[in-house]
C-alpha cells in the first residue's frame, strides 16, 4: 500500500501573508471553444509541501536538481511524535524522550507534532507554526549519523516567532556548519496523519526545474508488510 504524505498545491495552499500565493491561469479552454485545456501556474518554490536542499542556505550546497533519484528514496524511516503548541521552539528536551524510537541508522525522520491539524486556519498555521532551534538541530545531527532527510507537519524549520533560531537550524541541517559533508534534506509542510501504519520506505519526488535551490514535492511511503 502506498500512502501520500504531501498536500496538493493549489490557490488555497496556506502561505505567508507578505508573499503571493500560488495562482492558476487558464490559457486554452475547451468550454470556450479552445482546441484543448491548458494552464500557466505560478508559485514560490517554498510554498506547500516542498523540500529544502542545501543551496537554500548554502551557496556551495547542492541544488535539488543535483540529486540522483536513488538519493531520494529512504529505506530506514522513523516516525516520532513531538506534540507542539503555537510558536513553540523545539528544544532537546522535546527530542530526548523520543529519540529511542529512532536508531542511529535512521535515514529519514518524520516528525509528527499534530500542528498539521491547524492547516485550514491559514494565519494560525503559517504565522504561529513551531520551529527548530540551533540546539535541537545539533542534537539530531549528532544522535542520528545516518540521517539524510527530515519530514515535518508544520510550515517550516523556521518559526516566524523565532526566525533567527530557525535560520541557525537551517544552516546546521543544510551543511553550512560542521556537518558540511552530510547535509540533510528538509521536507516542510508535510501530511503526517495520526493513523499512519508502520512505514517501510519513503520517497521524496521534487519538481526538477533547473535553477531552483529547492522545490515543491510529492512524498509517499510504502507500508511495512507490503509484498
Amino acid at each position: 500500500m502506498l500512502i501520500k504524505l504531501s498536500y496538493n498545491l493549489s490557490e488555497r495552499t496556506p502561505f505567508y501573508a507578505s508573499l503571493p500565493k500560488p495562482r492558476l491561469n487558464q490559457i486554452y479552454d475547451l468550454a470556450q471553444g479552445g482546441t484543448c485545456n491548458s494552464y500557466y501556474f505560478t508559485t514560490s518554490n517554498h510554498c506547500g509541501t516542498h523540500v529544502d536542499a542545501p543551496r537554500h542556505f548554502n551557496r556551495q550546497g547542492r541544488a535539488i536538481t543535483d540529486y540522483e533519484l536513488s538519493e531520494l528514496v529512504f529505506e530506514r524511516p522513523a516516525v516520532v511524535d513531538v506534540p507542539l503548541r503555537d510558536s513553540e521552539l523545539i528544544t532537546p528536551s522535546h527530542l530526548e524522550p523520543v529519540l529511542a524510537q529512532a536508531p542511529g541508522t535512521t535515514d529519514i525522520l518524520l516528525m509528527r507534532t499534530g500542528f498539521g491539524e491547524h492547516r485550514r486556519d491559514e494565519r494560525r498555521y503559517i504565522d504561529h507554526g513551531p520551529g527548530f532551534g540551533l540546539e535541537s538541530a545539533e542534537l539530531l545531527m549528532t544522535r542520528l549519523p545516518g540521517l539524510r532527510a527530515i519530514v515535518m507537519d508544520f510550515p517550516s524549520v523556521s518559526a516566524l516567532a523565532h526566525e533567527q533560531a530557525g535560520a541557525e537550524a537551517h544552516r546546521v541541517f543544510l551543511g553550512c556548519t560542521s556537518y558540511s559533508e552530510r547535509p540533510v534534506l528538509l521536507v516542510e509542510d508535510a501530511n503526517l496523519p495520526r493513523d499512519l501504519p508502520t512505514l517501510k520506505r519513503v520517497f521524496v519526488m521534487p519538481w526538477l526545474f533547473d535553477g531552483l535551490d529547492s522545490a515543491p514535492c510529492t512524498v509517499f511511503a510504502e507500508a511495512a508488510g507490503d509484498v
